[in-house]
Order: C-alpha cells, then sequence, then structure tokens
C-alpha cells in the first residue's frame, strides 16, 4: 500500500479555497482534490511526522470543527487519528530545516514550510508519495525530488507552472 503526504494546498482546493494567487482551481482539480483526501482517509494511508509539524501547517489553514470543507473534515480526521497513522521522527537541520530534506543544491529555493513535506517523504517507508495540488514548487524541482526518491501525484497538473 502506498503511504501518502498530503500538501496543506490539497486540503485548500478541497475547500474550495486558494492560497497561490496564480492558480485558479476550478471544479475538477477541486474533485481530485477531494477524492484524493477520501482515499487517503479511507485507506489509512496519511504519513506524518512525530513532531507535528505536518499537522501545525493544517491547522494554519484549516478549521479543527471540520467544517465547512472536505479539507476541514480531512484535517480534523488527521488530527483524531495520528496516533494511528504513520509517523516518522525528523531531525532539525538549520540550512535545510530538516536533515531528511535532501542536500542538493538544486533543492536551495524549495519553499521552506513545505519541506516538511519532501522530508516526511523521504523518511517515510516506501512506496510513498506526496499528493500537491496547485503549488509550482515541486514541478519545478520534480527532477531533484526524483533522484531522491520522492513521487509528487500532481492533482491538477494543468494549473502548474514549471519544465
Amino acid at each position: 500500500m502506498t503511504a501518502s503526504v498530503v500538501d496543506t494546498n490539497v486540503l485548500l482546493v478541497a475547500n474550495g479555497a486558494n492560497d497561490k494567487a496564480n492558480a485558479e482551481p476550478g471544479a475538477a482539480c477541486r474533485l481530485s482534490a477531494i477524492d484524493s483526501l477520501v482515499e487517503v482517509t479511507e485507506r489509512h494511508t496519511l504519513m506524518l511526522d512525530r513532531g507535528d509539524e505536518i499537522l501545525d501547517e493544517y491547522k494554519k489553514k484549516c478549521n479543527y470543527s471540520g467544517q465547512p470543507g472536505v479539507g476541514d473534515q480531512f484535517f480534523r480526521w488527521a488530527h483524531q487519528n495520528a496516533a494511528s497513522l504513520t509517523a516518522v521522527e525528523l531531525t532539525v537541520h538549520p540550512n535545510r530545516r530538516f536533515t531528511e530534506f535532501p542536500d542538493d543544491p538544486r533543492l536551495a529555493p524549495f519553499d521552506w514550510d513545505d519541506r516538511v513535506f519532501v522530508a516526511v517523504a523521504v523518511a517515510g517507508p516506501t512506496p510513498n508519495r506526496i499528493l500537491n495540488a496547485v503549488d509550482s514548487d515541486y514541478r519545478n524541482h520534480q527532477h531533484a525530488l526524483q533522484q531522491a526518491g520522492v513521487t509528487v501525484e500532481e492533482l491538477c497538473p494543468s494549473l502548474l507552472t514549471g519544465p
């Protein structure tokens, strides 16, 4: 079974919102995000970190009550089920944020907040994947991420810019 690391933008798109100014997700993108979150919850395949960095990222953008959107429901489910989900230990690193984040100069511009998702994917059991809806950082760094063993499933590829 494939384990999943879910970027916060998937939750936002499932909620019908977006924090990226350059991408407006449409109905097909939102449905893809919703379907992916439902799949992860039904199979209990979400991967987290033991330091709750990912849950803290979700908390910044989602409502713990589980309302009003599917992304909020997913956040609540992840929080309530965290103890039974796969979680990996991450080690803080001053330059890369986490030791588990690949030490590759091509990844130096990768978003600091999103490094937790990559670090968990690298540290977790394989096979695993990162689910992404609208963050072009993953596409812009796809070759370096692939060489580090990170698979990114782009849920809304037509909205992404980059190579």
